[in-house]
């Protein structure tokens, strides 16, 4: 294996791979030499910006993550471009206050949790070797009263960051499921973001964050896991 390349190969889907975190993400895994999905749902500028910057392996890929159906539509079409997925990285996500309406508030949870789990689950049914990356938070292990009006947000990444385990042990050995929980890396947009604890040391960035994701891409004997 070429340790400059060493997912050469294989193919990563990565959901919200357009902006931010997931296009840090994107450019990561390619220059391991992956074939990436870079999905989105609004960025299509953005996401075939990724694939001309990227160039040869990548390609964007649009849909809805926040219905079984537009999961299943994604996943399908990755299967018929490539016909394989060795690597998931659940990384779309809607951030929003408890004050939101309903229907804002269910379409996170949509988005946060059922997505993820649904995706996690078309993979497993290829019963082959892979590995599921979550993107997570650092509030999943924040005081209460440092969850400011998010508490919904919060419990659905402390719900996602609970199947870690749980589907390791459940898809082993076939797949390989672990989870990655940043700390403040980019404020949220459109949203105030709470105060948080204080942050010890230099600021993330998005490429630490993808960095931690490439690793555990790579780290064939690691699975149940959140860096």
């Amino acid at each position: 294996m070429n340790t400059e390349t060493p997912l050469l190969g294989k193919v990563a889907l990565v959901t919200g791979g357009a902006r931010r975190i997931g296009a840090a993400i994107c450019r990561e895994l390619a220059a391991r030499g992956a074939t990436v999905a870079v999905h989105y749902h609004h960025s299509e500028v953005e996401a075939i910006a990724q694939t001309r910057v990227l160039g040869h392996g990548v390609f964007a890929l649009r849909g809805d993550v926040a219905t079984p159906e537009g999961c299943d539509a994604i996943f399908q079409e990755v299967m018929e471009w490539t016909g394989r997925l060795d690597i998931l990285v659940n990384n779309a996500a809607v951030f929003e206050p408890d004050q939101a309406a309903a229907d804002v508030l269910s379409c996170m949870y949509a988005v946060n949790v059922t997505a993820p789990l649904h995706l996690s689950a078309r993979l497993f049914e290829n019963r082959r070797e892979a590995c599921i990356l979550h993107l997570l938070d650092q509030r999943i292990v924040s005081a209460p009263q440092e969850d400011g009006n998010f508490s919904a947000y919060v419990a659905s990444k402390r719900e996602l960051a609970a199947s870690v385990g749980r589907l390791a042990k459940e898809y082993g050995p076939f797949l390989r499921v672990n989870g990655v929980s940043p700390g403040a890396v980019l404020a949220p947009e459109q949203v105030r973001e709470p105060a948080g604890p204080r942050i010890l040391g230099p600021r993330p960035t998005c490429e630490d964050v993808a960095d931690a994701v490439g690793f555990l891409a790579r780290a064939s004997s690691i699975t149940g896991q959140i860096l």
